[in-house]
């Protein structure tokens, strides 16, 4: 090995990418699994649905006299739609895990390269199957289409796919001649599966009267939950940024982790909110990330970029200010850039950490309002924050991070300013010697 190759020699910044790229390697693999991307596919596939439900609830929040202390509505005219708002809500949000049996068994599908359709009502016949013990007096019991029941919800998607296609596989089916249409024969193709798969589920739930999702409940459930805690937090924040810091995606890298349980969270406060019960969950789905994030790690750069003596720089942060509103940072992270830049990583990294504690802690502590709705991902922090919880001082958390941002990073961009600066009179003076000598 070579003096300029031993890794005593080796630079920081090589030093930093070996390091990122130790644990990237692993997450990107694990996130192109089939199963992980189509369970991913298919919750990303339900977040409008969850969306429109979250609006229909804020919608109930400013009209409900229940919801405050005064005895009033926020907004008055909105007082007698209040109890058919939610109605909209518990058909979206309190069914998430049955849009999400129909979602990720399509996605599945797709990947394993099986009929989607086929596939699709298979994932949602075999939820249905699994979960529903019987029909009593006309009427079905859907309390495992909310949130709780979502990792089932995964569970059925996953086996009954994976289950057709060993069959299709096999070649164990039905087979018509080749003069039926396609869709007939595909439909007598998946007839014995259909009968295989759904014969399983019914001997779990009906026969062997085994309810998945209340044993997840009881069993699994607080061990999930203890997840939503502020040491687990500000690590997910402190991987996502040091990812970012390498190029890479980083909550796409770590989303397909953690999305099941920060969604299934958020209905859980949604319906403790509707009930009138103290939310449980601090950490939800486009929740305290979403408004003190980017706020705190991009847009002190942005105000920086605006005041900077660089005038390329300038430029950028006019360029990088509307998409940075909305929370699009790219601009940032790849067109300063932040990534592989040694005089930025450092308090990008250090600044989401502080971010992911003083959030978590404030919410906890009960200095601004848990989330209890999820709106698009690029609605403005602070719009986000007062609609998605209640409560107007999430403003005031949003200021104060962007503050501890900016007198983070002030140093660091100097100096970063202060390199390009002493850059460009070298290149003037070399330019102008050039010419000297000419």
């Amino acid at each position: 090995m070579s003096k300029d190759a031993s890794p005593k020699n080796k630079s920081f910044m090589d030093k930093f990418t070996d390091f990122a790229m130790k644990i990237a390697s692993p997450l990107a693999k694990f996130a192109e699994f089939p199963v992980i991307a189509a369970v991913q596919d298919g919750l990303i596939a339900v977040m409008p649905i969850i969306m429109i439900g979250s609006i229909f609830l804020i919608f109930y929040v400013l009209g409900s006299p229940s919801i405050g202390t005064s005895g009033k509505p926020l907004i008055g005219f909105l007082a007698p739609f209040a109890s058919k708002f939610i109605v909209m809500n518990s058909l979206t949000m309190n069914f998430m895990a049955f849009y999400a049996a129909l979602t990720i068994s399509m996605s599945y599908g797709e990947k394993l390269e099986v009929e989607e359709k086929t596939a699709a009502v298979l994932g949602i016949g075999t939820f249905l199957i699994f979960t529903i013990n019987g029909v009593f007096e006309g009427q079905i019991s859907v309390a495992s289409f909310s949130a709780g029941g979502l990792f089932v919800a995964i569970l059925t998607s996953i086996m009954s796919v994976k289950i057709y296609k060993i069959f299709i596989d096999k070649d164990i089916r039905i087979k018509l001649p080749e003069s039926v249409p396609p869709n007939i024969g595909n439909a007598f193709s998946a007839l014995i599966p259909y009968l295989v798969i759904f014969t399983i589920a019914w001997t779990i739930r009906t026969i062997l009267n085994f309810d998945m999702v209340a044993w997840l409940s009881t069993v699994l459930q607080p061990y999930i939950s203890a997840a939503d805690n502020v040491y687990v937090y500000t690590l997910y924040r402190f991987l996502t940024n040091l990812l970012w810091a390498a190029g890479l995606h980083g909550d796409n890298m770590l989303g397909p982790i953690f999305t099941p349980f920060t969604t299934m969270w958020l209905q859980e406060n949604a319906a403790a909110m509707q009930a009138g019960l103290p939310m449980p969950h601090i950490w939800t789905y486009q929740g305290i990330e979403r408004i003190t994030h980017w706020p705190a790690t991009v847009w002190p750069l942005i105000f920086l970029m605006l005041t900077s003596k660089v005038k390329h720089l300038r430029t950028l942060g006019l360029v990088a200010l509307a998409p940075g509103i909305f929370t699009i940072v790219e601009p940032v992270v790849y067109g300063l850039p932040i990534a592989f830049n040694p005089f930025l990583i450092i308090p990008f990294i250090l600044v989401g950490v502080i971010a992911a504690i003083i959030s978590y802690l404030a919410v906890s502590l009960g200095f601004i309002g848990k989330f209890f709705a999820s709106l698009p991902w690029a609605t403005p922090p602070f719009i986000l924050g007062p609609a998605a919880t209640g409560d107007w001082k999430t403003i005031i958390l949003i200021a104060l991070v962007f503050i501890i941002g900016l007198i983070a990073y002030y140093p660091f961009f100097k100096m970063y300013e202060n390199s390009i600066l002493e850059k460009e009179r070298s290149e003037t003076e070399i330019k102008l010697i050039s010419k000297d000598d000419k």
